[in-house]
C-alpha cells in the first residue's frame, strides 16, 4: 500500500485503483490473520505463556465516514494495530 500511495501522490494512479487496491489488501489481510494469530499463539507458547490469556495494550476508537478516502488509511491503522495487541 507504501507505493499505492506513492504513485497516487504522484498522480499516477486514481481514486478509484486505490480504493481496488484497499480492497484487495483487506481480503489478503483476512486471509492471512488466522495464520498470524496461530503465529502469536506459538510464541506465547514458546515463552512459557498462557496462549488463551489476551494480552491488550489498550483501547483504540478510530472512525470514518463509510466510503470516504480516509477510510482506506483507518482500515490499514485497525489491522496494524491489531498485529500489535490493540
Amino acid at each position: 500500500m507504501g507505493i499505492i500511495g506513492d504513485l497516487f501522490g504522484a498522480g499516477k494512479m486514481f481514486l478509484p485503483q486505490v480504493i481496488k487496491s484497499a480492497r484487495v489488501m483487506k481480503k489478503a489481510v483476512a486471509y492471512l490473520t488466522p495464520f498470524m494469530e496461530e503465529e502469536k499463539r506459538a510464541a506465547a507458547i514458546a515463552a512459557g505463556e498462557d496462549p488463551d490469556q489476551p494480552k491488550y495494550n489498550g483501547t483504540v476508537l478510530m472512525a470514518t465516514v463509510k466510503g470516504d478516502v480516509h477510510d482506506i488509511g483507518k482500515n490499514i491503522v485497525g489491522v496494524v494495530l491489531g498485529c500489535n495487541n490493540f
